[in-house]
């Protein structure tokens, strides 16, 4: 009986260690598990080889067509108008020296004839005291009694004679150019905006003909940003721009339902910005607007490509392609390996940007978007 509770004593450790023995059996009888290899994938990429070329900026600008030379008409004497050209009509066209319009003549045709009359009596005067003075000199001379004065020789009636014949010759010469001053010719080749007189009208000095534009050349006026006078070879002090040296520029608008181009140059800059763009205002000029098909109207809302200076060893890519502010990612193809290069941007145009600075010659870049990309990144390249 005390053997068999002594025995039972050790029946805990005896179990455990039966256990001990049994988990050991099975750990050694089990087959070893290897760590899983991590395999490291290397992302497939697509390149796009850049070749330098050269381009001319081009600046857009907009604008309305304006005249560079625009009148009114005013007439120099005062009359009744007894006669209205039709090309004074509004809208209509005339050349330089048209008649268009006539004031009333016959006043003017009688004045001349008694000034021309006024005259031949001065002239009659004259000659009656030339005679008399030559008279008097040669009885002076005959009696030989000195020095004769000018009142002894009737200089003074003389002298009085020729001004009165200087000035009924001054008077009859204004009258003249009175009387052509009733014939209004057009001052040059142009366009009537706005007409203000109709036959029987009686016109005077001040009084408003017609308002008139000359059609010789239009200008337009375009607002660009201050940072693209830099491309256009034109002095910002104000001078004028040498005829060789002026930007070439395009206007295109639509007419009759028709896109229409017209060509024409940069003439110079104003000399204020506009106060409310802040934007530097240059001038183009189209000669001879009329001798299009569809000719460029005064009013007409045109857009403006203007060519700046033109640029060599440039590359262009896309402007989605730029990274952290002026970077683009290159590709190394001795060691497959991407490298982030600092650029120089010239210039945004639309979706691309123009560069002219940081790139090595026969440059590759990586136009694949990764989710991580830095330099050194191992990649394949996609042929």
């Amino acid at each position: 009986m005390l053997n068999k509770n002594y025995l039972s004593k050790f029946y805990p450790i005896i179990i455990v260690t039966i256990g001990v023995l049994i988990c050991s059996l099975l750990i050694k009888c089990s087959p070893e598990v290897k760590p899983e290899e991590v395999v490291r994938i290397i992302p497939m990429v697509d390149s796009k080889s850049l070749e330098k070329t050269s381009i001319d900026i081009i600046i857009d600008s907009q604008g309305t067509i304006i005249p560079r030379t625009e009148s009114q008409l005013y007439p120099e004497i005062r009359g009744e108008v007894v006669y209205v050209s039709p090309k004074l009509d509004e809208g209509s066209s005339f050349n330089e020296g048209d008649i268009l319009l006539r004031i009333d003549s016959r006043d003017y045709e009688l004045d001349i004839k008694a000034a021309e009359a006024s005259l031949d009596d001065a002239k009659t005067a004259l000659s009656i005291a030339q005679a008399e003075s030559n008279f008097e000199r040669e009885q002076w001379e005959l009696s030989n009694s000195g020095n004769a004065s000018d009142l002894r020789l009737k200089i003074p009636q003389l002298k009085k004679a020729e001004s009165t014949v200087e000035a009924a010759e001054a008077n009859l010469e204004k009258l003249k150019r009175n009387l052509e001053k009733t014939a209004i010719r057009a001052p040059y080749d142009g366009l009537v905006r706005k007409k203000n007189v109709d036959r029987g009208t009686v016109i005077g000095p001040g009084y408003l003909i017609a308002n008139i534009y000359a059609i010789n050349y239009v200008e337009v006026k375009l607002p660009i940003p201050d940072e693209d006078l830099s491309f256009l070879d034109i002095p910002l002090d104000g001078s004028q721009i040498n005829k060789s040296n002026q930007p070439l520029v395009m206007l295109k608008g639509s007419l009759g339902g028709k896109n229409i181009e017209w060509e024409g140059k940069i003439v110079r800059m104003e000399a204020e910005f506009d106060p409310k763009s802040r934007m530097a205002i240059l001038i183009a000029r189209v000669s001879d607007p009329y001798k299009y098909k569809f000719p460029l109207r005064v009013g007409q809302f045109v857009e403006a490509e203007i060519t700046g200076r033109n640029y060599n060893n440039l590359y262009i890519i896309d402007r989605e392609l730029i990274k952290n502010n002026n970077q683009v990612i290159t590709i190394n193809k001795i060691d497959s390996t991407l490298k982030y290069e600092d650029i120089n941007v010239l210039r945004y145009v639309d979706d691309t940007a123009l560069i002219n600075g940081g790139l090595p010659d026969e440059v590759s870049i990586c136009i694949t978007n990764l989710d991580i990309m830095y330099d050194g990144m191992k990649i394949r390249i996609n042929k």
